[in-house]
Formats: structure tokens, sequence, C-alpha cells
């Protein structure tokens, strides 16, 4: 019984039912997290944070951030912000755990009681069990005093949360909304390259790029990073390079034909017997005619056989693989039975009902298995040839990449600058990366010029082979200005292509808005959206629809810019608004829930003395 409490307390619904109750437990003080007194020397070590004087728990904060980031990959501003997230979410749930008992809500005895025996996991045999609720309560370390209390604090949140979100009394029913959702607009498009942009006269002086790296430095803040040469053998590749030709796909048939033949199978029955005496009168019985496959039913149910109650077991290989009770009957023909063979815990008696010779597969069904075998082999040959290449170069050359790819016949790449797990170099596998940040190739923040080991990876027929070199270091921090001069090259040539491209957009608009005209644009496209349609970008669409329609007949113009690769120019010459309008609340109830939960979170925070401790990392 304790075995499976253990189970059941380790259950990802019982930690969710336990949940919705530790908020009340670390701020209030309930049960076993509890908090100090007033000392506010140990405040800083006790909690994360103070609201309303009230301390979290830095412990159980911490635990709990420590949960959420298990998963974040390491990334230090990623796990900042996952454990903001943590930290503001309990803010929140304890200001409405405080203003649910401002308003007064009341939750009953009954009420607690009632929620607790509605929760399936204290369930046992369908139906709610105290002795599982009890033993639960204990694996976890709650009492149900502490445990009642907190849902009583849960249900009250919920419920005032409830009244103020759950009610829909607000929204329309006959709502000029609805007319707004369901109306169309039709437009013409038209799309404006960057390409129309001139940037011959662009010139980027070093003293540009000087100034910009100055001025911005934090922006070519680096994680730790190398730049390495290597040599690589793939086994993959010479998938593309080696090919089977139809003759030796024939002649390996030919040559050996029995891997490619179907093998001998054998069909028998058992009648399984635990006393020595018995089988041996069955045998008696059979020998003078009696039916094999009615005895096996018969006995085989009696004494429940672990060979089933009919006793046929179907076909077996005849090879090595063959079961030995089979192998010591030694049945050869056809409805051929054995004497009685000891096996464990009684004794079989052995037919063999059928049997199917070997045949040889047909050498259209076997090609494709032969061509993919010779293949497969080749493929293993010529990598391992060049990775032998590789390890003998390498122990003849340990401190000269060049000569070992010279003697490998394999071309030398370069890498750019790769970061420590870098999935777009081949520092993606651990193997390699282990090796370029090791101490073997950096020491005291310079390389060392040593060449590699051969490192493998992989298995299969995707082995790869490497031999890497670190040629260059940068420890973490400001990039040098060398590191970083191209990037900033190309970022302030887009920037002025970019400020090129919008005052051309910009005077595109300004003609079409004055003349009705311009030479940039050629309306050719049609197009009726309604608000949900997807012909267009929904940038695209979102803009068309907060146009405001003429009320001149003039018509009206639009523009989105979409990621700096281009813009849609519109014009709206028509809009259909239904005259009838909908009952849409159905739909308007969930934005109405998030924006009342928003605003009230929002209002109560701001009414609330938040105070962060120090080191809290947040």
């Amino acid at each position: 019984m304790m075995d499976t409490i253990r189970k059941a307390a380790n259950n990802i619904v019982v930690k969710i039912i336990f949940a919705i109750i530790i908020l009340s437990f670390i701020f209030t003080g309930i049960g076993f997290f509890g908090f100090g007194g007033s000392n506010k020397a140990n405040d800083a070590t006790l909690y994360i944070a103070k609201v309303d004087g009230e301390g979290i728990s830095r412990a159980e904060f911490e635990a709990r951030a420590k949960e959420v980031t298990s998963t974040s990959m390491g990334d230090p501003a990623f796990i900042k912000q996952l454990r903001r997230n943590v930290f503001y979410s309990e803010i929140t749930n304890y200001l409405a755990y405080k203003f649910s008992q401002q308003l007064g809500a009341n939750i009953s005895n009954d009420q607690v009681k009632e929620f607790i025996r509605q929760q399936r996991v204290f369930f046992d045999n369908g139906k709610f069990s105290n002795e599982k609720y009890l033993d639960l309560l204990a694996a976890n370390g709650y009492t149900p005093d502490t445990y009642g209390e907190g849902i009583r604090s849960s249900l009250q949140q919920q419920q005032v949360i409830d009244a103020l979100i759950n009610s829909s009394f607000v929204l329309p029913v006959d709502s000029e909304i609805s007319k707004l959702k369901e109306q169309t607009r039709t437009i013409y498009t038209a799309e404006i390259n960057p390409n129309i942009v001139n940037l011959d006269d662009v010139k980027i002086t070093l003293e540009d790029e000087q100034k910009y790296y100055d001025e911005h430095q934090s922006e070519f803040y680096k994680k730790e990073r190398v730049k390495f040469n290597y040599i690589l053998n793939e086994e993959y590749q010479y998938n593309k390079k080696i090919h089977v030709s139809g003759d030796e796909v024939k002649q390996e048939f030919n040559n050996n034909i029995k891997d490619y033949t179907f093998p001998a199978k054998k069909s028998y029955s058992v009648i399984y017997i635990k006393d020595k005496h018995e089988a041996d009168d069955i045998v008696n019985e059979l020998a003078s005619g009696s039916n094999f496959e009615s005895i096996a039913k018969t006995v085989n149910q009696d004494n429940a056989s672990p060979y089933g109650k009919n006793g046929s077991l179907g076909w077996f290989v005849d090879d090595d693989s063959l079961p030995q009770a089979f192998k010591d009957a030694h049945l050869d023909t056809i409805g051929q039975i054995s004497n009685p063979i000891a096996v464990d815990e009684g004794y079989l008696i052995v037919k063999l009902d059928d049997i199917q010779p070997a045949k040889a597969m047909d050498f259209d069904y076997a090609k494709s298995i032969i061509e993919s075998k010779l293949k497969n082999s080749k493929i293993k040959n010529a990598f391992e040839t060049v990775e032998q290449k590789i390890q003998a170069a390498v122990n003849k050359n340990p401190n000269s990449l060049e000569l070992i790819a010279k003697e490998s016949d394999l071309p030398i790449f370069n890498s750019d600058w790769a970061y420590f797990n870098d999935v777009s170099t081949i520092l993606r596998y651990p193997e390699v990366r282990d090796v370029a940040f090791s101490d073997e190739m950096i020491v005291d923040g310079k390389v060392t010029g040593k060449v590699s080991e051969m490192i493998t990876v992989g298995q299969g027929l995707d082995l790869s082979d490497f031999v890497i070199q670190v040629v260059d270091y940068r420890p973490e921090g400001i990039a040098p200005f060398d590191e970083v001069k191209d990037e900033i090259n190309k970022k302030l040539h887009q920037d002025i292509a970019n400020s090129r491209f919008q005052a051309t957009v910009n005077s595109t608009m300004e003609q079409l808005n004055n003349k009705g005209s311009s030479a940039n644009v050629q309306f050719s496209k049609n197009y009726t959206l309604h608000r949900n349609d997807n012909d267009l970008d929904a940038r695209v669409i979102n803009m068309v629809f907060d146009l405001v329609p003429s009320t001149t007949s003039k018509r009206v113009y639009g523009v989105e810019y979409l990621n700096d690769k281009s813009a849609t120019v519109v014009v709206l010459t028509g809009v259909n608004t239904p005259s009838e309008s909908k009952d849409i609340s159905s739909e308007l109830l969930p934005l109405f829930m998030n924006n009342t939960y928003y605003y009230l979170a929002e209002d109560i925070r701001s009414k609330a003395k938040i105070e962060i401790m120090p080191d809290a990392n947040l």
C-alpha cells in the first residue's frame, strides 16, 4: 500500500492538486513552509521579496524557479526571464488571495470538504477513499488542517475571480461590434521593392564604422568563442559517389544463394503433462491411434499449460534458434510424435505438424536487398579507408593539420567565430565541442596551436571523423572593433537603405494622397477581404481594416512594411457592412475575461508595496 502511495505522490495530477494551495502556505505561515518574524537583519536571507510586509520564502521560490528553469538549456537571459515570470506570478496570485480576503469572500467548511471529495486523485475503486487521502497528504508533508486551509484560500480567490471575470452581463448581444466583424473591404494592391532605391553613392568610411562602434559597444557583447580549422570525413557523403552495378548484384546472388534463401520451417503441436507416468500413458494411447489434438485440448487445459490450450504452436525456423525441446524431439516426418521430453516443471509430447522446405528468393525480390547490402558495405569500406589514412597521418604529423589533410586527401575547412554548443557549426557535437574549448587548445586565454586526435562522432551509417585545430580565441565580453567591423559596415549600409526606402515610400504615399497616382506603383491585384482571410499577410489585412473610409468618396490609401523586404500599398475601393448584427457574446467573453484579469492584476499590484531583496537575480 505505501509503495502505491509513494508512486501516487509523484504523480503530476497530485502535484497540480497540491500546487493550488502552496501560495497560501508561503505567505501566511500555514503549515511547514512559514516564514520568520520581523527580524529585518535576516530578511535578505529568508526572503526573495516582501509584499506589504509579508515575506516570500527565498528557499521555496528558488526551488520553484529551479523546476521551471530546468529545461532552459543554460541560457542566462532566458533563465532570468523565467525567474521573473515565477516571481511576478507568485506576487499576483498572493495579491489576488489578499484581495479576496478584503472583499469578504466566504468559503464554508462544507464547500472545502466537497471540493476535496471530488478530487479523483483521492479515489479508490471509483469513490473517495479517506485512507488514501490521509496517506497522500502525509506523503507530501501536509496535515488535513493545513491542506483544508490551503484549499479554502484557493477557493476564495476563485470565487472573486469568477464574480469579476466570468460574468457576461456587460457583453453586447445585438452589437455594432458584430457588424464590424462581418464587414468586408475591397482593395487593389501594389508592391514596392527596396531595389528601386539607388545606393551607388553610399560610402561607409572607417571613421563611420569606428564612431558607431564607440557609441554602441553594448551591441557587441559576445559569448566565449573560437575559430578553428578542421578536416572532415563523413560516411554519408560516400553515398553520392558509390554505385552498385547490376552485374555485381547478380554475382552476389549466385555466389551466396544461401544468404538469399527463405529457411526451412517446421510446425509443431505439444501436449504438456506434469507427471512422468501420465506422460508415458499418453504416449501409449497415441501409439494405439488416439487423436493427438483431442488429447492436447483436454490435457493442456487440465494442466494449465503455458503452451496454450490447444497445443498448436505454429511455425518455427529450422535452425539453431529452434527451441531445445523441439531439437531433442528429433522429428523429421510429418505426423511423427516424440517420447516425453523433460522441461521446466513437467514434460512435453511433441508432434511435427508440417514441414516447409527452404526456398530461394526470387531474384527480383532479393535485388533491392542485395543492392543495399553491397552499397552499405562499399560505403563502410571507403569511409574506413580514409579513416585509416587520417589516423596514420595524425600519428606521423601530430603538429601539422596541413600535412594531415594532404596525406588524407581531404580539404581544410575554416570556421567563423563559433560559440560553445553552437548548433550551426560542428561544435553541435559534444565530442568536438569539448576538445575545442579544452585546456589542450586554450591556455590562459591564448590558443596553443595544437592539433587534436581524430574525433569520431555518430553511429551506424552516420559516422563522421574530425581533426581540429583552434586558431583564435576570444573570451566573453565586448568584441574588439576588428571582429565586428564588417558587421557594422553591413548594418550602416542597411540603415541607409532602409531610410531611403522609407523616404521613397512616404513620397509615394504623399503623391497618391495628393494626386491619386505615382510612378512607383501600379495597382494590379484586386481583393475582397474578410478580417480572417489569409490571401494576404495578416499585417496587411489588419492595416486595411484600420483604414478610415472616406465620407466624400475620395480614395483612401494605406501602406504596410514587410520585414524591410518590401512595402504593400493598398487603395480602398469599397466597404460593405451588413445591416443586421449577430450575437457574438460567446466570442467576446474570453477577450473580456483576459482584459479584466489583466487590469485587475495591474490595479492590485500598483497599490501594493513590493520590496525585492538584494541578490534576487531578477
